[in-house]
């Protein structure tokens, strides 16, 4: 690829990503389908999580180059991402308690098939691009520090598109190239299904039927699931970049990142000619950063420094790869031996089977488990526990546990979740009543299945801690857990009985 063409690739990949993120923000999580029009696109200037992380890897090549490893990886969150959402809290969580990648992203991570990952895809795509076993080895050692399995290779199938198509392949030879890397996992199937509902010609509003019935998935974030949209929104797109936007866009769930990526990818296989003019006239030169990542040091703060800087790196580093071609990404087995850093102990009581109101009156009186029942005391060290053993016949369970605190902060922030409905109180004060039966998502910023609140805790406090769970059916997991306002897992709060 001669050098200009590279150049205008890499901008308008970085150009698109920009604004379809914006295009596609105002509707992010919904679960109903949009139904966006181009007269009714309005294009923010806000931080965008799906381009500044990858300017934090930026100044990690800079610094390190072909070097990064688990470990710098690692290492680079702890110095410079003190806090996120969903896996990145997990993950942060986990490197905090010196659980290094690829464990990082596996432990006790809810949200391991999560999208994060997948919107850092470019920046190994544009760097590494000429060498594709090279751009899903550094797409898989980021994804890994807060995913695992598939959260991880939905990194590595989008930058092995990206870097497919920047050679000049279309988006169909792309999609067919990283599928061709995949294992067999869900999101192989995923787009299988979604390659052979396009050879059988399906119309594009039936496409996306069919598509959203097979594969939704109960988290929008889930990144089988979006990425299956982004590519019905290439494919039936036709290379049209506003078309194939909208196309993700409105089939709605994690909209910024489906419409970021789609434009990613669409700006790295034609260039800046795919760009329409009209969306380019708002596109600002100057990023909109999040503080911590302003607070790095030697990151681009303009797109016009972003483009020229993977430029740089590209050439720098392209002849620094080693000769012999890098392996694929295996996921992490576990041997046993990972820390428990949630461990929990709660009493589980059926309703049906215990005098309820007695236990309650004895646990406060003694404040401790009765001796009869210590063989109902089951200990987790998962944030969301699994109860499926305990669940029959839609009955009610009730858990108790003492929960202790330890330095709180100003404002703690409780998020309580559960597969079915369920009531929490605190020394008999109700604090959370919900029954949406929606699946549990344990997030402290989108919590469904229950919800986040904030609650005055003080420090060596002992509560006493009471969950009732109702209509009770396998699977079934719950989960209560403490943050800070940066959503943050405080280690400080202890349920112990």
């Amino acid at each position: 690829m001669n050098t200009t063409l590279y150049r205008d690739k890499i901008y308008a990949c970085w150009a698109g990503k920009c604004l379809a993120g914006a295009i596609g923000m105002p509707f992010e999580g919904v679960p109903y389908r949009p139904n966006l029009i181009p007269e009714n696109i309005v294009v923010q200037d806000v931080p965008n999580d799906d381009l500044e992380m990858q300017l934090i890897w930026l100044a990690a090549l800079k610094k390190h180059g072909v070097a990064l490893d688990d470990a710098l990886m690692g290492q680079i969150w702890r110095d410079h991402i003190p806090a996120g959402c969903d896996e990145y809290s997990v993950a942060i969580r986990n490197l905090r308690h010196g659980v290094m990648p690829p464990v990082s992203g596996w432990l006790d991570n809810c949200f391991a098939d999560g999208m994060g990952a997948t919107i850092r895809s470019e920046i190994w795509a544009l760097v590494f691009a000429g060498r594709p076993d090279a751009v899903a080895n550094f797409a898989a050692l980021d994804a890994a520090v807060d995913h695992w399995g598939d959260g991880v290779w939905g990194e590595v199938f989008m930058a092995l598109m990206e870097c497919h198509a920047l050679a000049g392949n279309d988006t169909e030879e792309s999609i067919r190239f990283a599928l061709s890397k995949l294992p067999e996992c869900r999101l192989a199937e995923a787009a299988q299904y979604v390659l052979e509902l396009h050879e059988r010609s399906n119309s594009e509003v039936d496409a996306g039927t069919m598509i959203r019935a097979q594969l939704n998935h109960y988290n929008f974030t889930d990144c089988v699931m979006n990425l299956a949209y982004v590519c019905y929104a290439l494919l039936w797109g036709g290379g049209d970049f506003l078309k194939s936007v909208l196309l993700a866009v409105n089939m709605g769930r994690d909209t910024d990142c489906t419409a970021a990526t789609v434009g990613a990818f669409l700006g790295a296989c034609h260039g800046s000619a795919i760009l329409p003019k009209e969306l380019l006239a708002k596109l600002n030169d100057q990023l909109a950063l999040s503080p911590y990542v302003q607070a790095v040091p030697n990151i681009p703060r303009t797109l016009t420094d972003t483009v020229r800087e993977t430029i740089e790196l590209h050439e720098k580093l392209l002849p620094l790869l080693p000769k012999t071609q890098y392996k694929l990404y295996e996921p992490y087995r576990s041997d046993g031996g990972e820390p428990a850093i949630c461990r929990q102990r709660w009493l589980v009581l059926d309703g049906a089977e215990h005098d309820i109101a007695r236990i309650q009156k004895a646990l406060v009186e003694t404040g401790r488990c009765p001796d009869e029942l210590r063989a109902k005391v089951i200990e987790t060290s998962q944030i969301q526990f699994d109860l499926s053993s305990f669940a029959h016949d839609a009955n009610t369970l009730h858990l108790y546990s003492f929960l202790r605190v330890e330095n709180p902060p100003d404002k703690t922030v409780i998020s309580a979740t559960a597969d079915v409905g369920m009531t929490l109180w605190l020394d008999g004060d109700r604090l959370l009543n919900h029954h949406s039966r929606q699946l549990s998502i344990p997030s402290f910023h989108r919590p469904e299945g229950g919800c986040s609140f904030m609650y005055p805790f003080t420090n060596g406090a002992r509560h006493l801690a009471h969950v009732q769970l109702y209509n009770c059916l396998p699977p079934l997991r719950c989960s209560v857990m403490f943050a800070d306002l940066a959503n943050n897992h405080l280690d400080g709060f202890r349920f112990k009985i």
